[in-house]
């Protein structure tokens, strides 16, 4: 871990050190929202004629990041001003369906480790990226939680960056306490804090894994998702935001749209079980993973 941290820049390997303290006091504080990396201190730094900063939201489990994710990252709004001013990682330490974590799963802190790693890599981009801690496992009330603890010199909007899998899930009305529940959080999230959501499109090949092990024969056309297609002909509400440009679908290289966490674990238990060679490994991995990411799972045994 130190070999991989040493790779890191000045601020970054600062924070990664104040990681792991910065989590165990997040959560014996019980605290529900905490940034612990930023590219910049003033993070984001806007130019003195922004009126409005447009920052895009990447929550997801990073369990463990992958291509799939660096692309949503680097994914642009249709409407002006076709750009994001800053970017914002973002890890619930409670997952609406898996609570705080199932076995197997990387550890939050690994998480956070890998999560770093991304930004650093995005950051050669000249993207100004910022990771943060939540307590809380639906997007509706992030956005508020973010609109309350996010500091900017103009007013916010956010861009929630999510694959279709994710949208799916938003809407289904499970995780809400009634119907009217969910309409009046979807009113709250597009209206009154006027947040988009910006949706790649995934398989279900990709969401379950089979698309992204290497050597795979699915075809990169089935980088469509017949639950998404569902959901926007069979839900009026969530039909209703789509039409009013509350979400927005934007394709996805399907070459880079066919990875998933869920794919990259598979992969390296089935690696470890046969005794694969540190160089297949490395070979193998950067297919599927951010190069910064690659020499982490490959020696720190994550999954």
């Amino acid at each position: 871990m130190e070999a991989v941290a040493r790779t890191l820049g000045p601020t970054a390997s600062e924070a990664w050190r104040r990681l792991g303290s910065s989590l165990e006091a997040f959560i014996a504080e019980k605290q529900t929202f905490k940034l612990v990396y930023t590219t910049k201190p003033a993070w984001p730094v806007l130019p003195a004629s922004c009126e409005r900063a447009h920052i895009a939201v990447l929550d997801a489990s990073f369990n463990p990041p992958t291509r799939a994710h660096a692309g949503l990252a680097q994914l642009r709004p249709a409407a002006p001003p076709h750009h994001f001013d800053a970017h914002l990682f973002l890890f619930s330490v409670r997952n609406a369906d898996k609570g705080r974590g199932r076995p197997g799963d990387a550890s939050p802190l690994q998480r956070l480790h890998m999560m770093l790693l991304l930004a650093q890599h995005l950051e050669q981009s000249d993207m100004q990226v910022a990771v943060a801690l939540v307590d809380e496992p639906l997007v509706f009330a992030k956005s508020t939680l973010l609109h309350q603890h996010l500091c900017a010199s103009a007013p916010l909007r956010l861009h929630w960056l999510m694959g279709s899998d994710t949208l799916v899930r938003v809407f289904q009305p499970k995780y809400y306490e009634s119907e009217a529940a969910l309409h009046l959080a979807c009113d709250r999230f597009f209206v009154q804090e006027q947040s988009k959501m910006i949706c790649a499109e995934r398989s279900a090949t990709s969401v379950q894994g089979i698309a992204g092990l290497p050597g795979a024969t699915a075809p990169l056309s089935q980088a469509t998702s017949h639950e998404l297609h569902h959901l926007l002909e069979h839900n009026s509400l969530a039909r209703h935001w789509l039409d009013n440009g509350g979400i927005q679908l934007h394709p996805l290289d399907p070459a880079v749209a066919r990875h998933s966490s869920t794919a990259v674990r598979t992969f390296l238990r089935e690696a470890q079980a046969q005794g694969m060679s540190h160089e297949e490994l490395v070979a193998a991995l950067q297919t599927m993973v951010p190069t910064p990411v690659v020499p982490y799972l490959a020696t720190e045994h994550v999954y």
